[in-house]
């Protein structure tokens, strides 16, 4: 079958890209239009928690180098994070019970001691607390023990103490 070859410089078909650096086989896939590239890449950032480098072709840079011609032009943080909780329910009445939940929730806001980051704790982890006990009084002590954002891990978050 014949093959008509394009030169090195001439635009690619697909003139837009996502790189994926971080995952066992790093990837390049590529797109027809900035707004497919966009909309998967914020997918791709959102699946693992990793952010996502995107990129253009750029003629202007086609001689050369690792890039041959793709220039990057965003990197695109992930909105949400897996998280896994390892979760201390203290009761008055029936001691303590511990659970392990992994729920995926919004990332946090970046400054801990603003009220959108407790209204935020608030919100996404203390709703995984609590085992359905009622009677008398309950504190809960929550420890993140693992997170697609390597930084969140060892956080812990108090309630009711």
């Amino acid at each position: 079958m014949y093959r008509k070859h394009r030169p090195a410089t001439a635009t690619p078909l697909r003139p837009c890209c996502v790189r994926r650096h971080h995952t066992q086989t790093p990837a390049v896939i590529t797109y027809k239009t900035r707004a497919a590239r966009d909309a998967a890449a914020q997918r791709w950032a959102g699946h693992d928690g990793h952010p996502v480098v995107t990129a253009c072709w750029d003629a202007t840079h086609a001689e050369g180098g690792a890039g041959h011609g793709w220039t990057v032009d965003g990197l695109v943080a992930p909105s949400r994070v897996t998280v896994t909780l390892h979760i201390a329910n203290i009761y008055e009445l029936h001691g303590t019970i511990e659970t392990t939940a992994t729920v995926t929730i919004p990332i946090p806001p970046a400054d801990a001691a603003s009220d959108a980051y407790h209204d935020w704790a608030y919100e996404h982890i203390f709703a995984e607390t609590g085992t359905g006990h009622t009677g008398g009084e309950s504190a809960h002590v929550v420890r993140i023990t693992a997170s697609t954002i390597p930084d969140l891990v060892g956080r812990t978050f108090r309630f009711g103490l």
